[in-house]
């Protein structure tokens, strides 16, 4: 790669504080500028991060033309509209996930994409990380055997605060979209679309869900349990099931390093794939290898995954009751 690419950060939050420092760590990158609508904030974010410019507002970002990719790091509300905004600019995006607060929301955002012909991508980070890449390829070459369950979690005890993010519904707070995301996206990666969805879930006085636990049943008889929530510790764990043994994912499995395999004729092998940073790098480095070949959509986190991830989440919450404003 001879190219650096000058990355635009839409947000000064935690999310795009641990995305700045995986950009330190990744050969032809470098954070160029931020945007806030707190200018101290922009500013203080800059500094740490060595941007060369910094805005008081969104719109400064996407036309700087020296920006050559701008993610998306504000509140998941917030994304349809800023997105669309970037695309409009001619600029590729990066959205954190989840993309949106509804299936006619991610669509409106990759149908904008399409018609302005500018690369577009959902940040499912997990998607792009060594160990997924090596348990795709595990799958693919049999060593598992056919699939037949898959059993992901990801739970945290959070404060109970009816006025922050989590309980808010303008912002899309609940279990479900905050973490419920990366234990659908395991099922839906390795399973595809589900045959049939059941849903058990409890609501905070807000009217978003403090914890989700979904069943999902798909064509080829195989099945998935997921579990998210923001008001109880869970292992944080995966494993996946085939007819000649399993994939265990240690905590945290979405971010993970080490898995382990278990054949049924008691054949055990380890593996280990650790980041060079915190994970964020390998998602950059996917971004830049999709510009450098010109590719408008990645093969790791391809559109038609995000329209499905966001179909199913909308799906799971219509029978949680949960319905954003």
């Amino acid at each position: 790669m001879t190219k650096i690419y000058r990355w635009g950060i839409l947000g000064a939050g935690h999310i795009a504080e641990k995305f700045c420092t995986a950009i330190t760590f990744t050969e032809g990158a470098e954070v160029y500028a931020i945007a806030s609508r707190d200018i101290d904030k922009a500013a203080t974010f800059a500094a740490k991060h060595q941007a060369a410019v910094w805005y008081d507002n969104y719109e400064a970002l996407m036309t700087d033309e020296n920006v050559d990719i701008i993610y998306i790091a504000t509140p998941h509300a917030f994304h349809p509209e800023q997105a669309i905004a970037c695309l409009k600019h001619q600029k590729p995006v990066l959205c954190e996930k989840p993309m949106s607060l509804s299936y006619q929301q991610t669509k409106a955002m990759i149908d904008t994409a399409h018609e302005n012909k500018v690369f577009f991508m959902e940040g499912m980070w997990t998607a792009c990380m060594p160990f997924m890449n090596k348990i795709r390829q595990l799958i693919k070459d049999d060593t598992i055997g056919e699939l037949q369950y898959v059993a992901a979690d990801f739970g945290f005890n959070a404060p109970v605060n009816l006025e922050g993010r989590l309980y808010k519904k303008a912002l899309g707070g609940g279990a479900m979209m905050d973490v419920g995301v990366y234990p659908l996206y395991l099922a839906t990666d390795l399973l595809g679309a589900p045959a049939q969805i059941k849903v058990i879930s409890k609501l905070a006085a807000t009217g978003v869900d403090e914890y989700t636990n979904i069943a999902l049943q798909y064509s080829t008889g195989a099945t998935a349990q997921l579990i998210s929530a923001i008001v109880f510790q869970t292992n944080v764990e995966a494993t996946i099931i085939g007819t000649k043994g399993r994939i265990n994912i240690k905590n945290p499995w979405f971010k993970a390093t080490d898995f382990t395999v278990h054949l049924n004729d008691g054949t055990t092998e380890e593996f280990h794939l650790p980041h060079a940073s915190n994970g964020f790098e390998h998602e950059i480095k996917e971004v830049m290898h999709c510009l450098d070949n010109g590719l408008l959509q990645s093969e790791k986190v391809p559109h038609a995954l995000s329209l499905l991830m966001s179909k199913i989440t909308e799906a799971v919450l219509k029978e949680a009751g949960v319905v954003y404003a």
